[in-house]
């Protein structure tokens, strides 16, 4: 992975993290329950926001590097997670065992963002949620023109960060049905490079087998 990746990196989204975007984890997170997959667990940033309502929380993440920071989060949030070293484009979970599925700021990055989403589909119950936060190609031309200039600049800082993929258009082409759907802008020039979409979708009865359980009521936008 190389002395930047393993190193440097890991502790850059720890720095990056900051009040604004908590807030936006726990918007995302509200209402998660029962047994829980979260694909891309990262240094475990959602770790403090998750309610008490989840029974099992399960994690994929195909990093090793980022795997000291995420136990150490979990510890301080007093949660207990069980830890794959996988990609997302291939879960090692039979179908429809998880009742949601959390994704933030991960299909910024993978390599097949429709197989990612397949695999999400595929391991969620009927009626399943999946609670989703990504930073996504600006709806301000403007804005847009400057994500495909300084794209491939961001690859390389980011570890294969994209900033101009249309994530909510790929939700729904997977097969989705989004219920609920928020955007926001955090401040500074950053902000506005990486505007977010955040919101909850369903997997359709008709994929599945089993009775969902009933949509909480929508947190605040």
């Amino acid at each position: 992975m190389g002395f930047y990746a393993e190193k440097i990196f890991p502790w850059l989204l720890d720095k990056l993290e900051t009040p604004e975007m908590g807030e936006q984890r726990a918007l995302v997170l509200n209402g998660v329950s029962g047994v829980v997959l979260e694909i891309g667990l990262g240094t475990g940033a959602n770790l403090p926001y998750y309610p008490d309502d989840v029974r099992l929380l399960t994690a994929v993440e195909p990093s090793a590097a980022m795997q000291p920071r995420a136990e150490q989060r979990a510890k301080e949030a007093g949660r207990t997670i069980t830890l794959t070293q996988q990609a997302g484009e291939r879960l090692p979970f039979e179908d429809e065992r998880f009742d949601a599925v959390v994704i933030t700021l991960v299909l910024c990055t993978v390599e097949d963002v429709s197989t990612v989403l397949t695999e999400a589909l595929r391991v969620l119950r009927s009626g399943g949620r999946c609670h989703f936060l990504e930073h996504v190609a600006s709806p301000d031309p403007k804005v847009r023109k400057w994500q495909d200039r300084l794209n491939g600049m961001n690859k390389v800082v980011g570890c294969g960060c994209n900033l101009n993929r249309d994530t909510e258009s790929a939700i729904r082409a997977a097969g989705f049905c989004i219920d609920r759907f928020n955007r926001a802008t955090l401040p500074g020039f950053m902000g506005k490079l990486h505007p977010l979409i955040r919101g909850v979708a369903t997997k359709p009865e008709a994929i599945g087998s089993q009775n969902p359980a009933p949509l909480p009521p929508p947190p605040p936008a």
